[in-house]
């Protein structure tokens, strides 16, 4: 995703940041005309998403910007480590989604992390969250689901953000993003299923959210994703 894309131009205050501090930042959205763009429509009760991840698809964060009466967005983070950092602003204008990216620079050594080996199980805050299928395909529409299990069984899933759990696949190298909202299902089942469809084949990295018996937890899928075929 680009800085600039269907009219819209992203602008932000600063993208050059340093780490391990609490920063506030602004941004601002800006039309063709290059006037700042005040009206903006909800999505998933908020009227903005910022994804925040490290190029090596490490430190995630999905944050909710205010937004002033002059059109700038506000909001706080720390980037924990040197690095680049990829922004991804999720709005809504004129009943049209756009998703707008820049880099955010820290200085420092960075140290990146190697990916590991595509996983099918993870543990997170004493929840067992499971995903099938196991091989996955690529230009076609895919269901992925998700069981997450505690110590009692099969979780009750709560309402985030309007929905059952939210997931961000961010393709390994030049971070191609989609922004994936599920399908319906019984909360009480513990399952939460998406439709995805991957551009290409290759590696991606999925960020799960979602909010077991009321306690939000976010966790990560390495995936290879395979050629179709013929």
């Amino acid at each position: 995703m680009t800085v600039a894309a269907n009219g819209l131009h992203l602008d932000p205050a600063d993208t050059r940041l340093d780490s391990g501090v609490t920063h506030r930042w602004t941004y601002r959205i800006r039309d063709d005309s290059g006037a700042v763009v005040t009206e903006f429509e909800e999505a998933h009760d908020q009227l903005a998403h910022l994804i925040l991840v490290r190029r090596d698809l490490a430190h995630f964060q999905h944050l909710h910007p205010t937004l002033g009466a002059d059109g700038t967005w506000t909001t706080t983070f720390t980037l924990p480590e040197p690095g680049t950092y990829r922004a991804f602003v999720d709005v809504v204008v004129d009943a049209q989604s756009t998703t707008l990216g820049v880099d955010i620079l820290t200085s420092g050594a960075a140290d990146y992390e190697t990916h590991p080996e595509p996983t099918r199980t993870k543990t997170v805050e004493g929840y067992t969250v499971t995903m099938t299928p196991e091989h996955v395909t690529h230009g076609t529409d895919t269901p992925l689901e998700f069981e997450i299990r505690g110590d009692g069984g099969v979780a009750h899933l709560d309402p985030y953000l309007g929905a059952l759990g939210h997931l961000v696949a961010l393709r390994d190298g030049d971070l191609a993003y989609l922004h994936v909202h599920p399908e319906k299902t019984d909360p009480k089942g513990g399952v939460i299923r998406f439709i995805v469809q991957f551009p290409t084949p290759g590696r991606y990295r999925l960020f799960l959210q979602a909010k077991p018996h009321g306690e939000l937890i976010t966790t990560w899928f390495d995936v290879r994703i395979d050629h179709r075929p013929e």
